[in-house]
């Protein structure tokens, strides 16, 4: 069975041969890793192609995520002056077995388009393991001067901003699957706003945080929709500050419930075999029930504690029927901290209660870091070979095919 069609099987709740594994990588990963620019990573759809295959394969993953949008094509024409950048003494961006990848400090001639959530701005700093950052950001408007009317609503998606699906898709084939992602409307309060602002105008003028979320469902809804309709196997819909760290349970269910549960809509209206699921980072075990009332096919991160508050077996349960499980390696504790034994202890644990769920993904319950040894990351896939194919671990009513 091809990974694409094991992922396809686990996020439609029928049994794959085996437990399929894909996890996210933090770019910082990918750029150390590969050895290669951060800065023809972040711009160019082949070199982010190549970057993601060598990672999937080195690490034997079922599938791999499209995180960046694809970006202008006359970048290279627009640089002004380009100059290496090393990090000051006392952090270590050096990968373990070979030379340091180098940071990228760009001035612009002319900035380049670009319609994702990450500005460059007329001077941007590409780091070695980390996002591209401009040098001089924009404050974001204040709550009173923000008119909502203007928020873009990608409606006309540019052929360019889906390079990198395509791209990747390209090397993918038909042996491995090609997830996309779009960004939350709740995100995209936050993006607009800035996240103190952001959180403080559901206190201060809820009408109006309203009139931006409804703005943000029209960006996600038409991102997600053009990239389904580019041949991605699956969306994940990125809301990862939805978490009881930051909104009371009540709070999502006004500012979060209704725009993602509309937004997921669209989705399945604009091509209803294509699985949509919801990434949530941290403290959401109060809040998993909702989640699934969205309409959404899957869920991760389900951290597990410390760093959430999800145990596996008690997601299983409460919403295992009517969601496929995606997560929940602790990335820190286990798999960046961990020594080789005890994270092939911990992944075993998760592989094994994770397969009681109808439809289970093993995954990190968040990016893999930057520093992650390699050696750990390898130990995941091989663990679902070992454990992952044993028949008396899926539940009896499993659909076959």
């Amino acid at each position: 069975m091809s990974g694409k069609e094991r992922l396809a099987r686990a996020t439609r709740r029928q049994r794959p041969d085996r437990v399929p594994v894909m996890c996210q990588m933090a770019m910082g990963h990918i750029y150390l890793k590969t050895g290669r620019s951060p800065l023809e990573v972040w711009h160019d759809p082949q070199v982010y192609a190549q970057a993601l295959a060598t990672m999937r394969e080195r690490y034997g993953f079922d599938g791999i995520l499209v995180s960046v949008p694809g970006g202008d094509p006359d970048w290279r024409t627009k640089i002004a002056e380009q100059t290496e950048w090393k990090p000051g003494t006392g952090t270590d961006f050096t990968r373990r077995k070979s030379e340091p990848v180098p940071g990228f400090l760009v001035r612009w001639r002319e900035a380049p388009v670009n319609r994702s959530p990450y500005p460059l701005g007329a001077e941007t700093l590409y780091p070695p393991d980390d996002l591209p950052r401009p040098m001089h950001p924009a404050s974001p408007p204040s709550l009173a001067e923000l008119d909502p009317e203007a928020i873009d609503t990608l409606e006309d998606v540019p052929d360019w901003m889906l390079g990198n699906l395509r791209a990747v898709r390209e090397v993918a084939g038909e042996e491995w699957a090609v997830h996309g992602e779009t960004i939350s409307p709740f995100d995209k309060l936050l993006e607009v706003l800035g996240m103190e602002a952001g959180l403080m105008a559901l206190v201060d003028d809820p009408a109006k945080a309203h009139r931006v979320l409804q703005r943000g469902v029209e960006y996600g809804a038409n991102w997600a929709v053009a990239q389904v309709r580019n041949g991605c196997d699956a969306m994940k819909l990125s809301s990862p500050f939805v978490g009881n760290g930051f909104l009371s349970r009540a709070m999502y269910r006004e500012f979060v419930l209704p725009y993602e549960t509309e937004l997921i809509r669209r989705v399945h209206e604009a091509a209803p075999d294509v699985p949509v699921y919801t990434h949530t980072c941290g403290a959401i075990g109060d809040r998993l029930e909702l989640i699934a009332e969205s309409g959404a096919d899957g869920i991760e991160c389900l951290d597990p504690p410390p760093q959430g508050d999800v145990e596996l077996a008690d997601a299983v349960a409460r919403v295992g029927d009517r969601l496929f499980i995606k997560g929940n390696i602790d990335r820190v504790n286990t798999l960046l901290f961990g020594r080789p034994d005890s994270i092939r202890r911990d992944v075993e644990q998760i592989v094994r209660t994770g397969m009681t769920a109808p439809g289970f993904v093993l995954s990190t319950a968040c990016s893999i870091a930057p520093g992650v040894p390699e050696e750990h990351v390898r130990i995941i896939a091989e663990v679902a070979e070992a454990v992952g194919q044993d028949a008396a671990a899926w539940p009896s009513n499993l659909l076959t095919s």
